[in-house]
């Protein structure tokens, strides 16, 4: 069976028109709404609303813009943003070219920021799509020129010499916090310094111009200050973007990029800082050699010291050693001299009682033959002495020798018999006599 183009048309083409048609009416009266968005939607009915929950919602054949509900401004050099560029970006954000800032002291330069912002939902967030229509206004017409301003105004409350002397953090903390709460009021005051008193040196330059003459010893200064209330809080200027309800996520302050004449200036002031830390090192370090110097001689000082007074106490300590034995050895010798004496001191009283004794005995004795001699006149002795005698004189008259010869008796008739009879009755007279001895009887 043939098929004709007419049917071909009628079976083919018609219900690819109807998907077509339906496809389309189904984007015109549809859309689907991504998850951290919310879509401003305006339909053909002159409807109005916001949706910002996940899924499909219905548009009718209106138009539906979709907004982040956390919008970023970044900054970066004119090299990052040519990089930024070249990639793929989505359109519900901001990266810019960083602007230049002026600090205190006209120092100008470029800052590289990141800030993050987070819209209200509900009717705040609706009086924002209708008043900037789309995200892009809104970016760059409202948040771009805040922060813009914030920085200016952050730069204008301290110097670029502030800065790069450990202000960073406080330069990050002060553009967050005007950002959030709105800027600081100040004025420019002229402070003169006192008379006598030189400028300090800096590394402040002139935009495009090399650094000039210090100024006289009666240079005035120009500071800024913040306007005070009457109660003594700081005047703010208050953020437009705040008035809808938006709030600051984040904000951070990446880099600053002076300009060239004070990167130069900078790099001479490193260098002549280093030369500063070298010179001061060197004086340190001289001052450490001029003290190990004095610790050694110090040392050497207290090890002579500690010698000699080693050496003192040793010869001390040896001297009250000997003094010690001195003492102990003249304590033993006082001990053994007493020890001595009472022994003589016993051994003369031991001989006093002896004499006495004796003494007494011989005294009794001489007593007791005084008695005796006085009872019988001492009879018995001159007894005894006479005996004694007697038989000396007998045993010499025995031992007397005999002549061999005997003649005859003389002319009165004695014999040699009778003269030594004789003679030894003469010597017992004499002897009773010297002993006083009477040998008469007494009556």
């Amino acid at each position: 069976m043939l098929i004709n183009k007419e049917q071909i048309f009628k079976y083919a083409l018609a219900p690819a028109a109807v998907i077509a048609l339906s496809f389309v009416t189904f984007n015109s009266v549809f859309f689907y709404n991504e998850a951290g968005f919310a879509t401003h939607v305006r339909t053909i009915f002159g409807e109005e609303k916001v949706v910002d929950d996940v899924g499909y919602a219905t548009k009718w054949f209106g138009r539906a813009t979709a907004w982040k509900k956390a919008l970023s401004v970044q900054s970066v050099l004119t090299e990052a943003l040519a990089i930024n560029d070249n990639s793929d970006n989505d359109s519900l954000g901001a990266t810019i070219e960083a602007f230049p800032i002026v600090f205190l002291g006209n120092v100008d330069a470029k800052v590289e920021s990141s800030a993050r912002f987070r819209l209200p939902t509900g009717d705040q967030f609706l009086i924002i799509a209708q008043e900037y229509r789309n995200p892009e206004n809104f970016i760059t017409t409202a948040l771009v020129p805040a922060i813009k301003e914030t920085l200016q105004a952050t730069a204008s409350l301290m110097s670029a010499d502030d800065f790069y002397a450990g202000a960073r953090s406080e330069f990050a903390a002060e553009f967050e916090n005007q950002l959030n709460d709105g800027l600081y009021l100040i004025k420019r005051k002229e402070v003169r310094g006192p008379r006598g008193h030189q400028p300090t040196q800096t590394a402040i330059l002139q935009a495009g111009t090399e650094q000039g003459a210090f100024g006289d010893n009666n240079a005035s200064q120009f500071v800024t200050e913040k306007v005070m209330d009457s109660k003594g809080l700081p005047v703010r200027k208050q953020q437009q973007f705040r008035k809808y309800g938006v709030e600051v996520v984040e904000a951070r302050i990446t880099n600053v990029d002076p300009n060239p004449q004070y990167k130069q200036r900078m790099v001479k002031v490193q260098q002549a800082l280093a030369e500063l830390a070298v010179a001061r090192q060197n004086r340190l370090k001289e001052e450490e050699e001029k003290l190990l110097v004095t610790a050694r001689g110090e040392k050497e000082v207290e090890a002579r010291r500690q010698e000699t007074l080693r050496d003192q106490i040793e010869r001390t300590t040896q001297a009250e050693t000997e003094k010690q034995l001195a003492i102990i050895n003249a304590e033993r010798e006082k001990g053994r001299a007493e020890i001595e004496k009472q022994t003589a001191e016993l051994l003369r009283d031991k001989a006093a009682i002896t004499a006495d004794a004796t003494k007494i005995t011989a005294d009794a004795e001489a007593h007791a033959r005084e008695a005796v001699i006085k009872a019988d006149g001492a009879l018995q002795p001159k007894l005894d002495a006479l005996i004694a005698i007697n038989k000396v004189w007998a045993e010499a008259a025995a031992q007397a020798p005999v002549p061999s010869v005997m003649m005859g008796a003389s002319g009165d008739g004695t014999s040699r018999q009778d003269e030594i009879s004789q003679l030894m009755g003469v010597l017992a007279t004499k002897a009773a006599r010297d002993l006083s001895l009477d040998l008469k009887v007494q009556q």
